[in-house]
């Protein structure tokens, strides 16, 4: 079995790709931008909140992601922006579609706030 998997390994592996289109340059109202798969910690959105909770992180803001990324589109994801008192931060997101499951996509340590923006906007 071990062989195997190993000889399927080293012929999955072997396969090479070249690509022989020229890129050109995007258009103005177009960026070259491609879909990621991205790691993220996922669990109920209670397991979330109460782990939250226990690491003394207070949602900040909520904002939703929208179909086609249009402000009118239809909302396809919803993001939490979570902050606590020692400046750590993290994001989790869930969709309208499975809302008692959220994703935390980051964690950051040691945030500095754009204060220039905060009073620009009244917030």
């Amino acid at each position: 079995m071990k062989k195997l998997i190993i000889a399927l390994t080293l012929l999955i592996t072997s396969f090479a790709f070249a690509e022989h289109e020229t890129i050109t340059p995007p258009p103005v109202d177009k960026f070259n931008f491609w879909w990621e798969q991205v790691p993220a910690v996922c669990s109920t959105s209670d397991e979330i909140e109460r782990w939250a909770e226990f690491k003394k992180f207070n949602p900040i803001n909520i904002s939703f992601g929208r179909a086609g990324g249009v402000p009118d589109g239809e909302i396809v994801y919803i993001v939490v922006y979570w902050m606590n008192e020692e400046q750590e931060t993290f994001a989790s997101v869930s969709t309208p579609e499975k809302p008692n499951e959220s994703c935390i996509v980051f964690r950051t340590f040691d945030l500095k706030l754009n204060t220039d923006l905060l009073n620009k906007k009244d917030i």
